[in-house]
């Protein structure tokens, strides 16, 4: 392409999302740090706090990981898919240690804690469909493998003198320092094994099975090994794990309830029930303080020896769809999101941190029954206002049976309380789904309208106005104007820059109307093109007067003053977008490639034809303002970046490479220790001539010098009394400064 734009280097910048609860949590030995995988990296997390701490990066993506204890100091040790492990000293942070194993497509990795000064690791690697297990001995720099070859998914635990492998429907007990043995039981046919726990010190085994049973194997080194039936869950059991002394164990499942069984009496069981999320892992301090639950909607919960939730580290949630798209909030400079079942998530891309949720439905989740799947209230449309003191939802619940539940909700938020609550409730909005929702682009919330596009063929406007009731007025949302178009189906809406019109396609013809009386300004159609509108988007800036219309297979934009068509190209639009800062939109096509264009222009300003091809879906983008997004000197892929969501949940960015850099050196920066508080930004020679200068500094009004301080790790800090002046400084408002 001809502009300069395209010569600049665009790449992804990860930005959250992806399960960092594929693997069980680890405790540190006293129970104050908590440590989770999260694709390429070890996060190390207070477990008081739940704030991040530090982060371990390895070369590779993570297939597993191990707090371990050796030669009197506590290390962590992850291996990569390639089979590189890779071991830090928790201290000092500082990686000791990295080597290669002898094999390639490792598929598990556990180091196994030996009270000798042996560092050894039980893992398992595949060669196509084959998996083969072995023991590393990281003294003798030596791999054995064990006579165990299995053909299918399995579930493996050790302890320092034996290891157990779960696989379909038998359990292999096999001696850590015997090669050759392989002791074997089965479960009936029709029962497969889910999960497995080995006794921190006995030849005890638990395995869950796909009917909700924990059976406790014994006698596992004999011919016939022996097991005591736990039986609580009715779906499959996804986790279970032993407290460090064995007496009593933990399991987790679909029905979102942690139990808590004694071993020998099974009778004996304690509960934490409506988990927001099913429970995929759980991990238990060596000192059983506290205990971590992993749950699917991406977060760490931890409880402590009394089932009492003290600590909630949470990442992007992931959500089971996101319907709703990507929505973004100007107020607090977040996204909007599906989040878990019933809520919609306030995310910050800034700090790659989860801001609150609202609760929606107001509704428990209704967990599946065994061989029944249960339907739940989901929520599909999301849309905020220029404000962001009103947001609007819609809820829908069917299940092909009852009733087809529709709920529209208009959400207000308290500037004193801090939160939104629900200001208006119409049920059945629409006679059919809600496909299309915008809030009027205006600021004064008392003129605001919202318009809905419903699969009943028509749009409805719905205003904010007041309404007596019980001797006083209250501000809420009604309709007072309805639209059809020859009774053809309609999808798409778009709001003009001002809010003074608002478009939607009907079928296959574009039309424009007045938000304020409902009439029909003009409706504009091409005779060549025949298949139904999915998006329309009106120009910014000096091209509001420009609307841009796309369906499957063609691209067109109209000028509404001469209703005439500018321009049309034919190519296949997966989404279109439009940046609010600046005149430019984007396309995805259905194969991938990305498209900035401006719609005065056929000519696009920016094309790349790779940066999503290793993505195998996108489910959802947007255009999000940067930090600098008020610097007009600024190019548009610097004032804002194209957020997208893959299939994967992972949210990523579309960014300068050089503002990539830039941002990974920000995070940095953001987890240094507490030495460089009181470390000279500036080292001046003795020689250099001394000049006066005023300081100028404020109060740090959240106190991040102190909370820095005292949420940090106490052998990494420096005596107090080189502290004391840059904590002190940090409550104290000087404005001037006399000159030296």
């Amino acid at each position: 392409m001809v502009e300069s734009d395209n010569k600049v280097e665009i790449t992804v910048n990860y930005k959250g999302g992806g399960s960092f609860v594929k693997l069980p949590p680890q405790f540190s030995n006293d129970g104050q740090l908590i440590f989770v995988s999260s694709k390429e990296s070890i996060l190390e997390y207070n477990a008081n706090t739940s704030k991040l701490v530090h982060q371990y990066k390895c070369p590779g993506r993570i297939i597993g990981f191990s707090y371990h204890v050796f030669e009197n100091n506590c290390y962590i040790t992850a291996c990569t898919r390639d089979g590189i492990m890779t071991t830090w000293k928790t201290v000092t942070r500082f990686k000791i240690a990295e080597k290669k194993l002898p094999q390639q497509n490792i598929r598990t990795f556990q180091v196994v804690q030996q009270e000798s000064e042996d560092f050894k690791a039980i893992y398992s690697h595949s060669n196509g469909k084959i998996f083969h297990f072995a023991l590393w001995n990281g003294k003798l720099n030596k791999s054995n493998n064990y006579n165990l070859i299995l053909d299918k998914k399995f579930f493996i635990n050790a302890n320092k003198n034996f290891f157990a492998v779960a696989h379909g429907n038998q359990v292999c007990f096999i001696k850590l320092n015997d090669f050759k043995s392989v002791f074997r039981s089965y479960i009936n046919d029709s029962r497969k094994l889910t999960c497995i726990s080995v006794h921190p010190s006995e030849e005890l085994v638990l395995t869950g099975d796909s009917t909700g049973r924990v059976l406790g194997w014994y006698n596992i080194f004999s011919d016939r090994a022996k097991n005591t039936v736990f039986h609580w869950h009715t779906l499959p059991v996804q986790t279970v794990s032993f407290s460090n002394t064995g007496s009593y164990f933990y399991t987790g499942g679909g029905e979102s309830v942690l139990v808590k069984w004694q071993y020998e009496n099974q009778n004996d069981r304690k509960f934490v029930p409506r988990i927001p999320g099913e429970i995929c892992q759980i991990a238990v301090a060596a000192n059983n303080l506290y205990v971590a639950v992993s749950t699917n909607d991406n977060a760490v919960r931890i409880f402590d020896n009394t089932l009492n939730q003290v600590g909630l580290i949470q990442n992007l949630v992931l959500a089971q769809h996101f319907d709703s798209g990507i929505v973004y909030d100007t107020r607090t400079r977040a996204l909007i999101m599906n989040g878990n079942q019933g809520h919609v998530q306030f995310y910050s891309p800034d700090d790659l941190s989860l801001l609150y949720s609202v609760d929606i439905t107001g509704q428990n989740k209704i967990t599946n029954e065994r061989e029944t799947t249960m339907i739940n209230t989901e929520i599909k449309k999301v849309t905020i206002s220029k404000s962001g003191l009103w947001f609007a939802t819609v809820e829908e619940r069917n299940d092909k049976e009852y009733n087809h539940e529709i709920r529209l909700k208009f959400w207000q938020f308290d500037e004193f309380k801090q939160e939104f609550h629900l200001n208006t409730s119409v049920e059945y909005p629409h006679e059919a789904s809600i496909n299309s929702m915008l809030f009027q682009p205006i600021q004064k919330d008392r003129e605001l309208k919202c318009v809905t596009i419903g699969d009943d063929n028509k749009f409805k406007i719905w205003q904010l106005i007041e309404s007596e009731i019980l001797s006083s007025t209250k501000l809420s949302w009604k309709c007072f104007g309805v639209g059809f178009y020859r009774n053809l189906s309609c999808n798409a809406l778009s709001f003009s820059i001002d809010g003074s019109l608002f478009a939607t396609g009907f079928e296959k013809i574009l039309t424009v109307w007045t938000p304020d009386t409902s009439l029909l300004k003009c409706s504009l159609v091409h005779p060549l093109h025949k298949q139904n509108l999915r998006y329309v988007q009106f120009g910014h800036g000096n091209l509001c007067h420009l609307l841009v219309a796309a369906s499957n297979n063609q691209l067109s934009v109209w000028n509404i003053l001469t209703l005439s068509m500018t321009w049309t190209v034919p190519i296949s639009v997966s989404f279109l977008i439009a940046d609010s800062l600046s005149t430019h939109m984007a396309i995805i096509t259905n194969d991938k490639k990305v498209f900035v264009f401006s719609p005065n222009s056929s000519q696009p300003v920016y094309v790349n034809n790779e940066i999503l091809r290793k993505f195998k879906t996108i489910k959802a983008c947007n255009f999000v303002p940067s930090k600098n997004s008020n610097d007009l000197r600024l190019n548009w892929y610097e004032r804002s970046q194209l957020y997208f969501i893959t299939s994967e949940n992972e949210l990523y960015c579309m960014c300068e490479s050089s503002l990539m850099s830039q941002t990974a050196t920000d995070e940095y920066t953001d987890i240094q220790s507490v030495f460089s508080m009181i470390q000279p930004n500036i080292k001046s020679s003795s020689v250099q001539k001394i000049t006066a200068q005023k300081h100028l500094f404020e109060k740090d009004k959240e106190h991040k010098t102190l909370k820095t301080y005292l949420e940090s790790s106490i052998h990494t800090l420096p005596p107090i009394r080189f502290s004391c002046y840059s904590i002190i400084k940090s409550f104290v408002i000087q404005d001037d400064a006399d000159e030296e």
